[in-house]
């Protein structure tokens, strides 16, 4: 793996300056092998005895925690593929395609970016989503890496893919080549691997009770929500956890929220964001 080589070595010297954390920024497109690299670094510096620190920015593939999501987690020890990594933050954006929550992805990606500073990581490695094709895709990874501003960029294309982004980055770019590690998935496989992450997630799930009047709209049942601690009109702030709507009690002002947010968190939740995804085998399965 000579790219870890090179990687470890620009690290090495920038850790040398006393220059932490050090934030490397995979961008790339869909199946380039960015998943097989992020796990690959990660283990590298892990075993060099740094606090490393992963971003799951691709919320419709995510590893850490579920679709719909920018999840944050601290490696604890080697591992074989991103999705072992432990949950330790969770950023609700509600949607699986960045091109219908831009502004969302933007702010949620710096925010774990920034919880990862503010827990002493020194290595952040962000796994940025593959939607990478036409201007919105362009102006959308220009900005998420200004707000993250990372140490480096760690671009990976089959051919010139990102011909259109990399000219416009003021930052050390690490190009590398597509992994022989990389596997192609299809549509129904990134659907099955998103259905897998959420009846992991919904494991353990309970029906719990909340008040109509702090759902920020009312949505159908069977729709997936974004559970916090208090409002915000930004999408910075951490959540507390997601829920899938089960019933709506008019008579009662109640909602009854699918969730496995525990009894002692539930109970701070002040706040619930729907969006536009429905999980309907979660809704049928409660």
């Amino acid at each position: 793996m000579n790219f870890l080589r090179v990687i470890e070595e620009a690290v090495k010297e920038e850790l040398k300056q006393d220059k932490k954390p050090l934030i490397l920024f995979m961008l790339g497109g869909v199946d380039v092998g960015k998943s097989y690299t992020v796990t690959a670094i990660a283990n590298r510096f892990h075993a060099l005895g740094l606090k490393v620190a992963v971003v799951d920015a691709d919320v419709g593939q995510s590893d850490i925690g579920p679709p719909c999501c920018i999840g944050m987690g601290i490696l604890r020890k080697e591992i074989k593929q991103i999705s072992e990594i432990p949950l330790h933050s969770l950023y609700f954006v509600g949607n699986t395609s960045p091109n219908g929550c831009v502004r969302e992805c933007v702010e949620g990606a710096a925010a774990a970016v920034n919880k990862a500073k503010a827990l002493n990581a020194t290595v952040i490695i962000v796994d940025s989503t593959g939607w990478i094709e036409g201007e919105e895709a362009r102006m959308f990874k220009l900005t998420e890496i200004v707000e993250i501003n990372p140490s480096f960029i760690i671009a990976i294309a089959k051919e010139d893919e990102l011909a259109h982004i990399l000219p416009h980055l003021h930052k050390k770019v690490i190009k590398l080549r597509t992994s022989s590690e990389a596997k192609s998935r299809t549509r129904e496989e990134r659907r099955a691997l998103r259905e897998d992450a959420y009846n992991k997630y919904f494991s353990a799930a309970k029906n719990r009770v909340f008040a109509l009047s702090i759902l920020e709209w009312i949505p159908e049942e069977g729709t997936l929500l974004g559970l916090f601690d208090g409002k915000s009109e930004t999408y910075e702030k951490e959540a507390i956890g997601l829920g899938v709507l089960s019933n709506l009690d008019y008579e009662r002002g109640r909602a009854v929220v699918f969730t496995p947010v525990d009894t002692g968190d539930a109970a701070t939740t002040s706040w619930i964001k729907p969006c536009s995804v429905q999980l309907i085998e979660a809704k049928s399965c409660i």
